[in-house]
């Protein structure tokens, strides 16, 4: 292997990813990245009302602020980015009808969706930002989730390892 860092496929991952701009990305793509997002907004309103979700939304609200710039889906309650994404996520996750990647055994949608747009709704972002953080968030996850195979996921849930990283 080089020892040129620039070489080593992390590095060229990440340039990719600091790289992308909406013009780039095929139409074909971003309208697939436009399902995805209506197809985990249905995942996560699923979740409303389920015990687990209600008890992780009592914790934000316990923890959190009582108003931020980010929304929580299902009860439209807003809060900080954080915690809106934590609720977010474990909402569109309950019902298990979320995506899922087979070849990295990854649920791309339940980590990248709630951080990109809590975060966005945050900071003001346009649409065309969202869907290239999203895709962008998609690259990553499910590179790193190939990256460690099938038999990581024997021993972690790569929504939980490869997720952190592409959220």
């Amino acid at each position: 292997m080089s020892t040129d860092t620039a070489d080593w496929p992390t590095a060229r991952l990440c340039a990719f990813i600091a790289e992308l701009d909406f013009e780039q990305i095929p139409p074909r793509v971003v309208h697939f990245a436009q399902g995805l997002m209506i197809d985990w907004l249905g995942s996560a309103l699923a979740g409303k009302g389920a015990h687990q979700i209600e008890m992780i939304d009592g914790f934000a609200r316990a923890m959190g602020p009582a108003d931020g710039p980010s929304t929580i889906i299902p009860t439209r309650r807003r809060t900080s980015p954080y915690f809106a994404a934590m609720v977010n996520a474990a909402a569109s996750h309950v019902v298990e009808q979320d995506d899922v990647h087979n070849g990295s055994v990854f649920h791309p949608a339940a980590v990248i969706f709630p951080a990109v747009l809590a975060v966005a709704e945050a900071e003001g972002k346009t649409g065309r930002e969202v869907l290239t953080a999203c895709i962008a968030g998609y690259e990553v996850g499910i590179r790193v989730g190939e990256f460690l195979g099938r038999s990581h996921y024997e021993i972690f849930h790569t929504t939980g390892t490869a997720g952190a990283v592409a959220a």
